[in-house]
């Protein structure tokens, strides 16, 4: 029990360094250090584990267990080659000097290298077979058997000229430390995966290749290994019977012969000593007195014709040698040999008696025989047969003994004399038979057994199972460890080449796909380390060319149709500017630039009635084509109820009942909606959940119209909205727009924001195309180049003015030149217009009715003077010979005036001094218009 707890304790030192050292990098500053430092110190630190291992070994049964190699393969495993290696080299070196304190010398050498391998594996692996990362748990069982198989081989490697002893240390020491050094390692990985939070068990559908053929071959692998290791277990076992059989055969074969021989030398003794005191004429009287004196059986005196004539037995007197089997082989001394021994057998002529006869030929002719009975030379050979026991040994503890029938031990070379042989047969009355090899324990050792009887003695030879089966257990022991070596080296061979060949092709293979799927489709796959792989490479090209080419095609249709939709929705916006070239009391500009082709925002704008104008920027949820249907649906429903007469409430209240119908979609609308009275300036707005506008005041002000807004259009059909009023100055600007114009980032996704726009509308000019443009600058300029995620639209309406009137008409006269030039002064003072615009006017007016004086012919002449606040308008017509001075050539003022073409030189004065007008000329009513802005 202590020795099981103390085997433990190691097996779990390193699990516990791993927890130590994998909390302490994940959760403190240690884990953002320098890589390499944290590689020494996790190496030191696993290093001193394996010292420990050394120095706290179990001694059992003359060897020393401990768990030193799984300290250097978790380091390995788990942390990095280099502290693997550093911890293996650490514990190798302590243990090859460890011998100087005491610790044992016999597998130092093996211990040593066994340690330094142990972190050369861990490093191998991890760097090699899991690419830098941990590995399963599964494969630190695996890894850490195998490392330890490897270092029992090494003991014996380095004592092969002890190999018993090697094969005492390790079957004592193998078992258990093959065990906790693979449990261990794999506990540690175990705990850093629960640490980590990772997977135990991945589904088997998100198993990678890789790991699903490493698993594959190690079935295959451990298969093999367990049919080869059976298969020579089984073959060792039968080499070793065999063995077995026929040395204990040989023994007793040869201890037979002894005996046989003693034998035979004794009784021939005996029967020389007896021939030499009778012959033919002895008599019966003197036969038996031989008899008694030499302590044998029988004595038989045989003739020349093989009949006995006389003999201690009467009862054999006149018996035919011939008659018998067993007396008939005593013939051959009739026929030229001298001497004969016969084994113990049954006597021919009487059945029942066993004897062992010897004979020798008579000088007057015959011979004589002498019979032995099983007593008397079983107590004369006992001596010499306890001595051939004695002396004979099989193999280093086997023996020889003599048994009883009942396998009762009478000697052998032990001291187990007494005792009888406990045979092992599955019947206590079942006895072996002769010959035949049987298991049996004798004292205290199991042996294997083998009897046969000679001379009337019983011997059994036996052989201990442990030593019959030494042969064996060696070559097992060595065939498997070099198996789990040949199939672990086979193993990563095998799939070292799998990774390469395959594996890492199929990576390459699908990080081209990837990039081809994320849309690269110039990307060329080129695996070429072989023929099938090239194949592939092949196909996946001319696959993605022919698809690029049906995407070019379809790209192609599809640029059209969206060009085309693109155009619909487009001509669905008011896009003429100015909208209305002959009102002055309002200015609107609008734009929308779609993040797609087509897009979801849309604004509009229109008279109602000559005195109220109405106009909205909306956002429909959706995008792309889905989104610009959406929104052609709800601008044509809004239109439509606007244009009926409801009041703006009511127009969204039952726009947003039927955007709701059949709204499968599940997509809305922000729309904000004003009417503006043109001649009050009175504003009636609706807000469902849109962006504030601005309000820029005729002083420059800038604020946002911020109200509490409705629900959302195609939200919900029970909503209710609410419209708000506001009174608006000559010359305020309201600004519209959508999200896209504060949402708009740039490549650091920061957002164009309210507070830009609000800035940006503030420097703009005066008038909405410049107000539009400006933030569209502004926007652009932030974005840097950045991808527009959202439509971009903006609507601005301005409320100017009422525009001032006045005309003079007078008949084309010199004298009438002061008297338009008066009117004029007259009326823009009066209109308080602005001296730099009143003294542009005057030139235009002294230049051009000018012209008309001295070059029309008219009979009529008239000026038409209107000022709207910031455009003053200047209207030339006269009925007089047509002219358009716009198109005259600049004149030669090196000619004569009166040389000159006419109405050129003024209308070019009038150009270069008043360059801030605007003409427009009109051919078929010989009208000239020159506007002057602010």
């Amino acid at each position: 029990m202590i020795t099981i707890l103390k085997m433990t304790a190691a097996t779990l030192l390193p699990v516990g360094l791993s927890a130590a050292v994998y909390g302490f990098e994940q959760k403190t500053a240690f884990g953002k250090w320098n890589w390499w430092v944290r590689q020494l110190l996790i190496g030191l630190l696993y290093g001193g584990a394996a010292v420990l291992a050394t120095e706290y070994g179990i001694p059992v049964a003359g060897a020393v267990l401990n768990v030193r190699n799984a300290a250097p393969l978790t380091a390995g495993l788990l942390f990095g080659a280099p502290a693997g290696l550093l911890s293996g080299t650490i514990g190798g070196v302590y243990r090859a000097f460890a011998y100087l304190g005491g610790m044992g010398d016999f597998s130092r050498t093996a211990c040593a290298l066994g340690c330094f391998l142990a972190g050369v594996f861990g490093a191998i692996c991890r760097r090699f077979m899991f690419d830098n990362k941990k590995a399963s748990w599964f494969y630190g069982l695996a890894i850490g058997i195998t490392t330890e198989v490897t270092h029992m081989l090494l003991v014996f490697i380095t004592n092969m000229d002890d190999i018993a002893r090697a094969f005492l240390v390790i079957k004592s020491c193998a078992l258990p430390m093959i065990l906790c050094n693979g449990i261990s390692v794999m506990l540690s990985l175990l705990v850093v995966m629960r640490m980590g939070r990772e997977a135990i068990r991945r589904p088997r559908q998100n198993r990678q290749i890789s790991q699903v053929f490493q698993f594959l071959l190690l079935i295959c692998v451990l298969a093999a290994f367990a049919v080869t290791s059976l298969f020579t277990n089984a073959l060792q076992t039968r080499l070793a019977y065999s063995d077995t059989d026929q040395l204990l055969k040989l023994n007793l074969e040869d201890v037979k012969q002894e005996i046989k021989e003693a034998s035979d030398s004794r009784l021939l003794q005996i029967t020389q000593r007896i021939a030499g005191k009778v012959d033919q004429n002895t008599t019966r009287e003197e036969l038996e007195e031989l008899r008694l004196d030499n302590d044998v059986a029988e004595i038989n005196v045989v003739d020349k014709s093989g009949i006995i004539r006389q003999s201690t037995d009467s009862a054999f007197e006149n018996y035919d040698m011939a008659s018998g089997k067993q007396s008939a082989e005593f013939l051959c001394l009739l026929h030229g040999e001298t001497t004969y021994v016969q084994s113990y057998q049954k006597v021919s002529a009487r059945e029942n008696l066993y004897r062992k006869y010897a004979g020798i030929i008579l000088a007057d002719g015959g011979f004589v025989q002498v019979g032995y009975d099983s007593e008397q030379f079983q107590s004369e050979l006992k001596k010499n047969i306890e001595a051939a026991v004695k002396n004979r040994h099989i193999g280093k503890e086997g023996r020889l003994i003599v048994c009883d029938e009942a396998l009762k031990i009478l000697a052998d070379n032990g001291e187990n004399a007494g005792e009888a042989i406990v045979v092992n047969t599955p019947s206590p009355d079942e006895k072996p038979e002769a010959g035949t090899r049987f298991t049996a324990r004798i004292g205290e050792t199991k042996s294997y057994c083998m009897f046969d009887t000679t001379e009337g003695f019983f011997l059994v030879a036996s052989l201990p199972v442990s030593e019959a089966m030494f042969s064996r257990n060696i070559a097992i022991c060595i065939l498997m460890f070099m198996e789990v070596i040949v199939f672990a080296a086979l193993f990563a061979h095998i799939y070292f080449l799998i990774k390469k060949l395959i594996v890492d092709n199929i990576h390459k293979i699908n990080h081209s796909l990837g990039q081809i799927t994320s849309g690269n489709l110039d990307v060329h796959v080129s695996v070429r380390e072989n023929e099938e792989f090239a194949s592939l490479s092949d196909d996946i090209n001319a696959t993605v060319d022919t698809l690029k080419h049906y995407i070019d095609e379809a790209e192609s249709r599809i640029d059209r149709e969206l060009e085309f939709a693109r155009q619909i929705q487009r001509s669905s916006l008011p896009s003429v500017f100015p909208p209305y070239p002959d009102r002055t009391d309002f200015s609107i500009y609008a734009s929308m630039e779609a993040a797609r082709e087509v897009g979801g925002d849309f604004y509009d704008f229109f008279l109602t009635d000559p005195a109220h104008l109405a106009f909205l920027v909306a956002d429909v949820s959706g995008k792309g084509i889905p989104g610009a249907m959406f929104m052609m649906r709800a601008k044509t429903l809004i239109r439509s109820l606007t244009e009926s007469g409801l009041s703006l409430e009511e127009i969204f209240n039952a726009a947003n009942k039927k955007l709701c119908e059949n709204n499968e979609a599940e997509m809305f609308v922000t729309a904000w909606m004003g009417r503006l009275d043109l001649e009050s300036g009175l504003l009636e707005y609706v807000n469902a959940g849109h962006n504030p506008p601005l309000i820029r005041h005729g002083d420059g002000g800038t604020e946002y119209l911020r109200t509490k807004p409705n629900f959302i259009l195609a939200g919900m059909d029970m909503t209710r909205y609410r419209k708000h009023e506001l009174s608006l100055a000559p010359g305020d600007v309201l600004f519209l727009y959508t999200d896209g114009v504060t949402e708009a980032a740039d490549h650091e996704d920061v957002l164009f924001g309210e507070e830009r726009l609000c800035a940006a509308l503030s420097q703009a000019g005066k008038f909405p195309e410049e107000i539009c443009r400006a933030v569209h600058s502004d926007v652009a300029v932030f974005v840097n180049g950045a991808e527009q995620s959202d439509d971009i639209t903006m609507l601005c309406v301005r409320w100017n003015e009422k525009e001032k009137t006045a005309d003079f008409s007078a008949r084309p006269e010199k004298d009438t030149i002061e008297k338009a030039s008066a009117f004029l002064e007259e009326t823009l003072e009066k209109w308080e217009v602005p001296m730099k615009l009143s003294n542009r006017a005057q030139i235009a007016v002294d230049e051009v009715y000018s012209n008309i004086v001295y070059y029309s012919g008219a009979d009529l002449a008239r000026i038409s003077v209107s000022f709207n606040g910031d455009t003053l308008e200047l209207l030339f017509e006269d009925d007089g010979k047509p002219y358009n001075p716009l198109e005259a050539k600049e004149p030669d003022v090196t000619i004569p005036l009166e040389n000159r073409e006419a109405g050129g030189l003024g209308i070019f004065m009038v150009k270069k001094l008043a360059f801030e007008m605007t003409y427009r000329y009109e051919n078929t009513k010989n009208q000239l218009t020159v506007l002057f802005t602010k």
